[in-house]
């Protein structure tokens, strides 16, 4: 009986696994400073600023999460300026067996810049980082690189690099 008994618990568990039940969803909010570089002034060439939001994985399948990413950002350089309001989807690794999350996002929506002038257009960003877990449900985003894109001026492709908090809620 007791056999029967685990042998059914497990028999569940690998299909609720292999069905990709939500057994892990989560949803966490986050802040982080972030620098950016660019061609938009002389001098330095780099935008400082804060970047906040949220995420949410939905699905997940043993160690592979999957959700979405909605965030938005200040970056400021004297007076000018990049903001942005992206959102998209968003995977990561969790192994369980060290307290980390490797991520990787790809992100599209509305980037303004203003430099004197100002234009507001599409921007997409394709971001990596990792996290390390420090309380029950606060992490460290130890580091974020975000490779950026804007349609429709000579900004280029700017590289951004953010470290910041996590809190899952």
């Amino acid at each position: 009986m007791r056999l029967r008994h685990i042998a059914t618990t497990v028999a569940l568990s690998m299909l609720s696994i292999i069905c990709g039940a939500n057994t892990h969803a989560q949803t966490a909010i986050y802040a982080q400073a972030t620098g950016q570089s660019n061609n938009l002034t002389s001098g330095d060439g780099y935008f400082w600023g804060p970047t906040f939001g949220i995420y949410h994985d939905s699905h997940s399948l043993a160690l592979v999460h999957i959700g979405y990413d909605v965030r938005g950002s200040i970056l400021k350089n004297g007076s000018a300026q990049f903001s942005s309001g992206l959102g998209g989807i968003r995977a990561s690794v969790v192994p369980h067996v060290i307290p980390i999350k490797i991520y990787g996002e790809v992100l599209g929506g509305v980037g303004f810049i203003s430099n004197g002038s100002s234009s507001t257009n599409f921007q997409y960003q394709i971001n990596g980082g990792l996290e390390y877990t420090l309380l029950p449900h606060i992490d460290w985003r130890a580091v974020e690189v975000a490779y950026n894109g804007y349609s429709g001026n000579s900004v280029g492709n700017p590289v951004a690099l953010s470290t910041g908090i996590v809190f899952r809620l």
